[in-house]
């Protein structure tokens, strides 16, 4: 029969089952890593390189750049919008930031919006107050109006889409 104590410990002490050992070896292997993973999920987890790309005295747009995902002649983007002010949802929530996911078709200038979240504090902290996604496939395509947040978006993130 194969011997699983070497594999945990290294020896068998005078008394314990091979099984005993490798069960508290199993238990410090657990523990490292559920350690490992507490102390790095800092590191670990994603954060946003937010970009701002408009301002004015109500509202900062911004957008994350690293997370753009280039399909064919559409680009998704993520884009936050810190609000100056605390406004409030239809359920009467309170909110201060935006976060949308947008699909921008490049090539015919419209846009859809994919999936909405609304956040009690700036920056899309604290807690999540009121959420909406969208099926893509049943989506209507807007245009891209001049002179707005989105057509700055375009540019940024549709410069070799063609």
């Amino acid at each position: 029969m194969f011997n699983l104590a070497h594999l945990t410990s290294g020896s068998n002490t005078r008394g314990q089952s091979p099984e005993g050992q490798f069960g508290r070896g199993l238990k410090r292997l657990a523990a490292s890593l559920l350690c490992a993973l507490v102390l790095g999920s800092p590191f670990l987890s994603a954060q946003a390189d937010w970009a701002e790309l408009d301002k004015d005295e109500d509202v900062t747009h911004l957008w994350d750049k690293e997370a753009v995902k280039a399909v064919h002649v559409s680009r998704y983007v993520w884009t936050l919008a810190n609000l100056s002010k605390a406004s409030s949802t239809v359920n009467g929530d309170s909110y201060q930031s935006q976060m949308t996911r947008w699909r921008l078709y490049c090539v015919n200038d419209t846009f859809v919006k994919l999936s909405v979240s609304m956040f009690e504090k700036p920056l899309g902290k604290g807690k999540e107050v009121f959420t909406t996604d969208e099926q893509e496939w049943k989506t209507k395509e807007y245009p891209i109006r001049p002179n707005t947040y989105l057509a700055t978006l375009k540019k940024q993130v549709c410069q070799n889409a063609s």
